[in-house]
């Protein structure tokens, strides 16, 4: 972590005057901050992430209770998601004696057997799902704020980014077509779906960096954040990205981009058929104001 900043800080110190609300249960293992607020580059913009791991699953007025007993006043305690788990949503602190102006926090809750499981399917089954990179991610990254020894024992397994999950997330990621339409959006004067396009694109781009740099996925709120994951990528890649979201430039910066990134994943990722991928990106459809001749 580089300079903290003032929003990291006071956002880490109020934090930590509550966890004892949480590690009051037994059945909690393990507390972790993550996000923005545990890499200290917060902003006043910034929630509080914090992920709580359980023995087994916790109950509702569980999770409540423990808002609770940290002083936060409950946004919501939605319903437990096979996928995702358990999410609460909830305010720290209050501007005078008004509720609900507080820190915002979200609090993610697992079971060891769902951590593991997902560990598995990344390491193991080798899946690209992104939403299952942000546990790996948050627990490279966060700061272990109970059981600690646990979280260590997890940093230790997600240290390693297989090859065949390089070669499944840049595979799930790197087919860009259809960029011929860039031409249509302009000339019908729709900068909506322009725009729609040019974002598809910047998020394939950034997941497939991720993939060729062995960085776990841990979301796109700062762009900042994600540039310095990336060692390797096109020169200028951020600034270039940035200047894209322009409709009528987007076509343009664009296109050089993409053959630049499709080098790094001919020079880093064997397996792929940057060929087949260049010709589908360079496909132009044929226009006609007219009926062909035959």
């Amino acid at each position: 972590m580089g300079v903290e900043t003032t929003a990291s800080r006071a956002r880490r110190e109020r934090v930590a005057r509550v966890i004892p609300a949480y590690v009051s249960n037994p059945a909690v293992a393990a507390v972790l901050l993550a996000g923005s607020t545990a890499l200290g580059h917060a902003d006043r913009f910034s929630d509080i992430e914090l992920g709580v791991f359980w023995h087994r699953p916790p109950a509702d007025d569980e999770r409540a209770a423990a808002i609770a007993a940290a002083g936060g006043d409950v946004e919501s305690v939605y319903p437990f998601d096979p996928s995702d788990g358990w999410f609460d949503d909830w305010k720290l602190g209050r501007r005078g004696s008004e509720p609900r102006t507080g820190f915002s926090v979200e609090t993610v809750h697992m079971t060891l057997e769902m951590v593991d499981e997902t560990f598995a399917a990344v390491l193991e089954r080798h899946e690209p799902d992104p939403g299952k990179q942000l546990l790996l991610a948050a627990v490279l990254e966060g700061v272990p704020l109970h059981g600690r020894e646990l979280v260590e024992r997890w940093r230790a397994t997600a240290a390693t980014y297989p090859d065949e999950l390089v070669r499944a997330v840049v595979g799930a990621h790197v087919q860009i077509d259809h960029f011929w339409r860039f031409e249509m959006f302009r000339e019908r004067a729709n900068p909506l779906l322009a725009a729609r396009a040019t974002v598809e694109i910047h998020e394939r781009l950034l997941h497939v960096l991720l993939g060729i740099n062995r960085r776990w996925y841990s979301g796109f709120k700062s762009l900042d954040a994600v540039a310095e994951r990336l060692t390797i990528a096109p020169a200028d890649f951020m600034d270039r990205l940035r200047s894209s979201h322009d409709p009528r430039r987007s076509e343009a910066l664009l296109g050089p981009l993409v053959e630049e990134t499709y080098d790094l994943v001919e020079q880093h990722v064997p397996g792929i058929d940057v060929a087949r991928l260049r010709a589908i990106f360079r496909y132009r459809r044929p226009l006609w104001d007219s009926a062909p001749d035959d």
